[in-house]
């Protein structure tokens, strides 16, 4: 028995010496570096070896390894990248075709910027503004909203991802009991802020907001088509150009509104963005209804509209059909 315990302390003295020895050699090996003014960084790499270590930052950090230093932000001249700029121009390149398309790089926009928006592109869609006393989130998500309140009245939810280019497909799901004459689903010109704006209510087909929302301008808006949307109880398509409204039927659908069934709490509506055709067409549970309005350009953002208490609403991103 003593002999064991012998040995368990001759081991653990020796474990002891062993670790101590190792502490020793590693803050002599730092001394020796700090006095030889010895630097291990990411700026004692090669330029292979940082954009592939850069290509696991998110855009923000991005932004702030190229502030560090001239070599990491810093160009040769005006027709270079500087090596984030390189590392964001290949993680778009290898993005899907469909991606790059809705992505292309706007004048005066650099590579980091197109890399936060296809980041940006990849997240679900969710309704980050609710505009109007009456709209909150089911459960905290945002992608699920519900009119809470007696007296009915519009109010509206918007996405803010911006769509400027390419195809783009969200499907809307109503839900709650009450009436789906009350909902409408589309989209619209960006409206930024405006949940900051303490509205009791809104609804983007409103002339009382003409003047605002015109205020609202970019050159980025083009075409007449401010807002293009559909009523989710029969697909009445709605356009407006914030000075005027109209209702038109479903451009290539088979026969009349009227004679079209109803859509239910179930449905999904599908609404599929082609800013490369100009279109906005509307699908039922995968199939295609037609195409609400031609001619669309520019910028756009989905919305939704609720107006009725027990009424609920949720954005997917989905898969094109």
């Amino acid at each position: 028995m003593d002999n064991d315990n012998s040995e368990l302390n001759v081991k653990k003295k020796r474990k002891s010496t062993a670790s101590t020895t190792f502490k020793t050699d590693v803050n002599s090996d730092i001394n020796n570096s700090c006095n030889n003014k010895t630097q291990f960084g990411i700026d004692s790499l090669d330029n292979d070896t940082v954009i592939r270590f850069a290509s696991y930052l998110c855009p923000r950090d991005m932004v702030s390894l190229s502030l560090s230093c001239r070599r990491f932000g810093g160009t040769k001249d005006d027709n270079s990248l500087s090596l984030m700029e390189d590392t964001a121009r290949k993680i778009i390149c290898n993005a899907e075709r469909e991606e790059r398309d809705a992505l292309p790089k706007q004048v005066g926009q650099t590579y980091i910027e197109v890399y936060n928006e296809l980041l940006k592109h990849k997240e679900p869609r969710v309704f980050d503004q609710l505009i109007g006393n009456h709209l909150s989130y089911v459960n905290d998500d945002k992608s699920h909203i519900k009119f809470v309140g007696g007296v009915p009245t519009h109010n509206t939810a918007i996405c803010n991802y911006v769509m400027r280019a390419g195809r783009h497909y969200a499907t809307f799901t109503s839900g709650g009991d009450a009436a789906l004459l009350l909902k409408y689903v589309g989209i619209t010109r960006p409206l930024p802020n405006w949940d900051k704006k303490g509205l009791t209510s809104f609804y983007l087909k409103d002339d009382n907001n003409y003047e605002e929302f015109q205020q609202e301008r970019t050159e980025r808006w083009s075409g007449d088509v401010n807002y293009c949307g559909i009523t989710l109880c029969n697909h009445v398509p709605l356009t407006y150009d914030w000075g005027s409204w109209r209702t038109n039927d479903l451009i290539g659908a088979a026969g009349n509104i009227g004679e079209r069934e109803l859509c239910t709490k179930m449905d999904k509506i599908g609404l599929l963005l082609d800013l490369d055709a100009g279109t906005l067409t509307v699908y039922k549970n995968g199939q295609r209804l037609g195409t609400t309005k031609d001619g669309l350009a520019g910028e756009y953002c989905w919305f939704g509209t609720v107006s009725n208490s027990r009424n609920e609403l949720r954005i997917e991103k989905g898969s094109i059909p």
